[in-house]
Formats: C-alpha cells, sequence, structure tokens
C-alpha cells in the first residue's frame, strides 16, 4: 500500500461523512463499560479518532485522554469539536511521542488497523504493545475473512431487497473502473488478504484477516487473554464472528 489510503482519510468527503457519526457500537459501549472500574484511572491512547465518534464517549470517563489521528483534516475537526482534548496528529505505526508503558488502555476502532500492509501491520502492534503498561488493555475491530460477505459487491447482498441492491449498484456504478484498476493491486493468501473493497467509493485498500490468523498476530506480539465479539457484544467462537471482528486483549505482564 502507498498513500491513497491516507489521501483518501484526508478528503473532505470522507472527513464529513465521519464527522457526522456520533454513537459508538453495542460492543464498544459493553467493553468500555466492563472496564469502567480501570478506565475511571486510565490513561488512553484513542487511535484513529476519525471525526471524534470515541473522543465524545471517552474524554470524560477517563484520568487522561489522548486521541490521534494520521490524518490532519481529522485532526483539525476534532479539535475544534473539543478545544478541551489533547488531540495529536501521529501515526501508529511510529508512536515515537509517547514513552513505553505510559498508557492504561489503547483503543484503536472502525478497523483502523486495516488500512496498512502486513508489515506495517505488525509495526502498530509492536508500538501499541510498547506504550502499553503490563496488563493493559487493547480493544480494537478488524474486517473477517472468513465472513460470507468477504469479496462480494455490495449489490449482491442477499439480505437486501432487488430494489436495494440496484440502488446500491447504481450508485457503486461510476466507480467501477477505479475498482478495476485497484484491484490489480490485490494481495490475497488463504488467512489474510488486502483487497479493493467498496468502502467510500473503492477509494481504500483494506485488509481482512482469519481469526486464526488475527490470534496468531496477537500472540506473536505478546497480546494475551484475546476474546472476540460479535457487534451485538457477544462473546463468539472464530465460526460465529460478524463482518467486523472486535477485540479486546492484554498486553502479556513478561
Amino acid at each position: 500500500m502507498n498513500d491513497g489510503n491516507l489521501n483518501t482519510y484526508n478528503s473532505s468527503n470522507v472527513i464529513n461523512w465521519y464527522v457526522d457519526l456520533n454513537e459508538i457500537t453495542k460492543v464498544e459501549e459493553f467493553l468500555f463499560e466492563s472496564n469502567a472500574n480501570i478506565l475511571t484511572n486510565a490513561t488512553v491512547l484513542d487511535v484513529g479518532i476519525g471525526g471524534g465518534r470515541t473522543t465524545a464517549y471517552l474524554l470524560d470517563k477517563c484520568a487522561n485522554y489522548i486521541g490521534i489521528d494520521y490524518s490532519q483534516g481529522f485532526v483539525d475537526v476534532v479539535k475544534q469539536k473539543y478545544p478541551k482534548a489533547n488531540i495529536q496528529l501521529a501515526d501508529a505505526r511510529d508512536l515515537i511521542q509517547f514513552e513505553d508503558k505510559k498508557f492504561n488502555i489503547v483503543n484503536f476502532s472502525f478497523n483502523g488497523i486495516d488500512y496498512v500492509d502486513l508489515n506495517n501491520r505488525k509495526k502498530i502492534l509492536s508500538e501499541i504493545n510498547r506504550v502499553l503498561k503490563p496488563n493493559g488493555l487493547f480493544f480494537f475491530s478488524t474486517h473477517n475473512k472468513n465472513h460470507f460477505t468477504f469479496d462480494r459487491q455490495p449489490w449482491t447482498n442477499k439480505n437486501n431487497s432487488f430494489f436495494t441492491n440496484f440502488k446500491t449498484f447504481i450508485k457503486l456504478l461510476p466507480f467501477l473502473p477505479k475498482h478495476a484498476r485497484k484491484k490489480k493491486k490485490e494481495i490475497r493468501f488463504s488467512d489474510h488478504a488486502i483487497i479493493n473493497d467498496s468502502a467510500h467509493n473503492y477509494s481504500l485498500m483494506t485488509f481482512y484477516t482469519s481469526p486464526q490468523f488475527l490470534r496468531k498476530q496477537l500472540h506473536t506480539h505478546s497480546f494475551t487473554d484475546i476474546q472476540l465479539f460479535t457487534k451485538n457484544a457477544k462473546h463468539a467462537n472464530e465460526n460465529a464472528l460478524d463482518d467486523w471482528i472486535f477485540v479486546s486483549c492484554k498486553k502479556s505482564l513478561s
């Protein structure tokens, strides 16, 4: 991947789309509330804040909040929305401005970890482990390669009506030539892939992982107590997960 994903996240249309998002998901609320005793006294790093959706929720619920994004556009917007919040421009692949073992909780929502390639994903996991305190919590979500919707065009969704699928096709039709060009850059393996899905009109290259590969990566980077959840906050085995996998894990004590 190159800077194409960052260009997308700096575009005004995408920034405006995220600014209008205000609610956290059911599973996010469950994870935060389940750890409210920790959160209350925690120093929290909120990665990939976008339009400030999680900033609004976390800012007054923890002892010390820092929100970061690698998009200057998002940083500017959230600083304006929440002037009292500590919002910084930073890239999760290199958190050099933060010392080791600084944070009790790191949150990386809305699949933000999926917009880099495998090597950079490893850098992110390594950096998050570095800045977490021992036994610190890491919450994030990621795209599920094993879900039946993987690599399916959105207008073929059998759960939608013909009319809904037709409207989706018409909406995305002007962007299909771009999609055809980006498909040449796709990478596919049995346990993970990087594909050009329909998000933001086929403007992103997105990492998808199998739950098994996800666990392997987390163990490799010294994360333990790995728990996987559905969008409805149901603890699920690897065969019963949604198209997004929600993860709670801890930094190893060793």
